[in-house]
């Protein structure tokens, strides 16, 4: 379910996201005033304050730690293609010292590679179905166009060197970025935030247990504080999927072939 709520609009993850951690936080509440009308409800009250204490260490820490690794990978999102805008404009500058037809082939190779981006590879992992397997026909064609050409000019085989080093670390930001597209916040990490959620407000409830308007104003606060890390969770999650925020691929559009 967490995993259909990343993939909607920031709105709506927002939306789903506070709703889920009331609902919670109501269904805790309205327990705990059913509960408040049996004699074991005395017993409860007698639970210690400051268990709630590492209870919300451990919640606070496991959202940092997800938090640390979302805005990692978010970070890594943009490098990977500041990396293969960057190379690509590289093997641009560098095939003008290769002879025709080689210079001709490494441009065609790199438009069809562009193309290919916006019309295949980004889709792709949008979709959460982008896959190493599905190789840029543009890049394959421009590496074998590069490894094609034999000349005894040695300020063109510099160039030629250079550009292939340039090619294969455009190659290696595509699969960054792929891979990349696929790393989500598991389903059980999700689950035990919420449980550690849902034990903070158990045990808020049973500390107030015969303090209604008490126990519902903690509730709220705690819920809220939770729900708000969630939505920054989930809308900077999968930087390469549909769903919150996306990286686009601006700067490849801007690199110039000609």
């Amino acid at each position: 379910m967490v995993l259909w709520i990343e993939s909607q609009d920031t709105a709506v993850i927002a939306l789903a996201m506070f709703a889920l951690c009331y609902a919670l936080a109501g269904g805790i509440f309205f327990v705990s005033t059913i509960i408040a009308r049996h004699r074991i409800a005395g017993d409860l009250k007698a639970l210690t304050p400051v268990l709630l204490t590492p209870l919300s260490v451990i919640a606070g820490l496991l959202i940092a730690f997800l938090a640390s690794r979302v805005w990692a990978n978010l970070d890594h999102a943009h490098g990977y293609v500041a990396q293969e805008a960057n190379a690509i404009s590289e093997v641009v500058l560098l095939a003008g010292a290769l002879p025709e037809p080689t210079r001709g082939a490494v441009r065609a190779g790199l438009r069809k590679h562009l193309q290919f981006i916006e019309t295949e590879d980004w889709p792709a992992m949008l979709a959460g179905h982008a896959s190493l397997r599905h190789a840029s026909p543009g890049l394959t064609e421009t590496m074998t166009a590069l490894l094609a050409l034999k000349t005894n000019d040695s300020n063109q085989h510099i160039a030629q060197e250079h550009a292939i080093l340039s090619l294969e670390n455009a190659l290696e930001a595509r699969r960054g970025r792929i891979l990349l597209s696929s790393a989500v916040i598991s389903p059980a990490q999700w689950l035990v935030i919420f449980l550690l959620d849902a034990l903070v407000l158990a045990t808020l409830a049973m500390v107030h247990i015969d303090r209604r308007v008490t126990t519902a104003a903690g509730m709220f606060i705690f819920s809220t504080a939770v729900a708000a890390s969630l939505v920054l969770l989930a809308v900077n999650d999968r930087p390469f999927s549909t769903g919150g925020f996306v990286v686009q691929p601006a700067a490849l559009r801007q690199v110039v072939l000609e």
